[in-house]
């Protein structure tokens, strides 16, 4: 009896101590793992804070510019189709609108835009607006012809222009590209109440701009002779639109064109020319021949 009860106690001994073992290297198991766990974690942590890192000291790469829709048609219609061409001509109608609004010389805006284009409210106001310059202008002429002082000006001053953006395009019965621009313009007024008319033209309300107008025509009539100086600065976003024939095709020499005479090879000496000076042959169009349609503000 009693050995049997040793050999009872010594195997439930051997049992506990196999039970204890196996806790014990289960707790040590899962320690283990948590460990690893852990070394995984923080490894990853510390991949990700190096990439984080890197990327910001990696070079942006530029953005594709967004192409519009209808430009691949363009393209296949006309391989050598050149966006930059437009593009270009963008800024140098919006340039040529400056000059026609400030001198009163529509001429080489004039060459660049369709028939049509002047019957667009854009059109209408540009055609206006250089039409009261040169009555300006003659008013100015008669003076000097009399021995009076001029009584009025507007001096342009700057004109700056942001960068251009093709915007949508189409092949239909015509090519047409819209692209669109930033463009601002900034005048000394000389003249009778110059400070009402540059408020005016800054007024956010119609009764604030009749108001300055009216202080305007005040200050003209009662002195004409006593000028006074300020500063006209007006500018927008728009939307230009050029077409040009559905079969019509890229000439690769256009760009050039537009800046050395094609009969002569002389150099125009200003972007207003219309034509060489020295052979007097009508100076080619810097858009190929795209023209300008019509402009819409926008935003």
């Amino acid at each position: 009896m009693t050995a049997r009860l040793a050999a009872g106690s010594s195997a439930g001994l051997a049992a506990f101590g196999i039970a204890e073992l196996v806790v014990i290297i289960s707790w040590i198991a899962f320690f283990a793992l948590l460990l690893i766990f852990a070394a995984v974690v923080l490894t990853s942590r510390g991949r990700g804070q190096r990439r984080r890192q890197a990327e910001r000291q990696r070079p942006a790469r530029p953005r594709a510019g967004r192409v519009p829709a209808g430009i691949d048609a363009i393209r296949r219609a006309d391989p050598r189709f050149d966006d930059q061409l437009l593009l270009d001509a963008a800024l140098t109608a919006t340039l040529l609108v400056f000059a026609a609004t400030t001198t009163g010389d529509v001429a080489p805006i004039g060459r660049m835009v369709t028939e049509s284009f002047w019957r667009t409210p854009f059109g209408k106001i540009t055609q206006m607006t250089a039409r009261d310059r040169r009555r300006e202008n003659a008013l100015a002429d008669q003076d000097a012809a009399t021995g009076r002082a001029r009584s009025r000006w507007n001096v342009p001053l700057d004109y700056y222009p942001s960068v251009p953006d093709l915007v949508r395009a189409e092949l239909g019965r015509q090519q047409v590209v819209c692209v669109r621009v930033y463009f601002g313009q900034l005048q000394a007024v000389i003249r009778p109440g110059a400070a009402d008319l540059a408020a005016g033209a800054a007024a956010t309300s119609f009764a604030s701009a009749l108001t300055a107008v009216g202080r305007t025509v005040a200050a003209q009539a009662s002195n004409p002779a006593a000028n006074s100086v300020s500063w006209l600065a007006s500018g927008g976003q728009y939307e230009l639109t050029f077409v040009r024939p559905r079969d019509a095709r890229t000439d690769p020499s256009a760009a050039l064109a537009d800046r050395t005479c094609t009969r002569c090879g002389a150099t125009y000496q200003s972007e207003l020319a219309t034509t060489c000076q020295h052979c007097r042959a009508p100076r080619a169009l810097p858009s190929g021949n795209w023209l300008l349609d019509q402009a819409v503000p926008v935003g």
